[in-house]
């Protein structure tokens, strides 16, 4: 009877995993401006952007190019300190859960966002995303223009990076009070232990 039992543990154990939780401490900015795009061949890109389906490499590459239309000076930057919760199946490479703070909070982020988990050779990717002409959640006076939070977890490096882009528009159409926000920070990871 012992036998059979040790025999079923053997067999079952290795089914779940060993289970990882990961903490990675990032530094980075945090980025805002209200200043309206002017009508150019730049900001068609943001069209392009809402029209195509969530985040491909294309629109990604239109999204910085529209950026690339406002001066340095029209950004208030400020730092900006945060902290991922990976959980994770070490064995498997695979995600389990994701939390993660940042230190000062941008009022902007929707903690109910939709949400997909991708696994690649190097790593994980976390992709927390909005439709486009959606209303925010927490803004009802704004609807989205653009909603990305991408963090990512490297095996490998043992770092992790977190990348955001929102950008928000009044619905009444109201000019230089759409905020544009931008977040990105970058940092090492390493096995959760509590320090107390």
């Amino acid at each position: 009877m012992k036998v059979r039992f040790f025999l079923l543990c053997f067999l079952v154990f290795p089914v779940f995993g060993k289970t990882s939780k990961i903490l990675c401490e990032l530094d980075g900015t945090y980025s805002v401006t209200y200043k309206d795009i002017k009508k150019t061949y730049l900001s068609e890109g943001i069209e392009i952007f809402k029209n195509l389906a969530r985040q491909t490499q294309q629109s990604l590459f239109l999204l910085q190019r529209a950026k690339t239309n406002f001066a340095e000076e029209d950004w208030q930057k400020d730092k900006i300190y945060i902290v991922q919760y990976w959980e994770v199946d070490s064995e498997e490479e695979s995600f389990k859960s994701l939390k993660f703070t940042l230190e000062p909070s941008p009022i902007w982020i929707n903690p109910d966002a939709s949400w997909s988990a991708t696994n690649s050779s190097t790593g994980i990717t976390v992709e927390h995303s909005m439709d486009a002409e959606q209303t925010h959640p927490i803004f009802p006076d704004y609807q989205v223009e653009a909603y990305s939070i991408s963090n990512t977890f490297n095996w490998y490096t043992g770092k992790g990076q977190i990348s955001g882009d929102i950008w928000l528009n009044k619905k009444d159409g109201t000019k230089n009070k759409n905020p544009k926000i931008e977040i990105s920070a970058s940092g090492i990871c390493e096995t959760q232990k509590k320090k107390f």
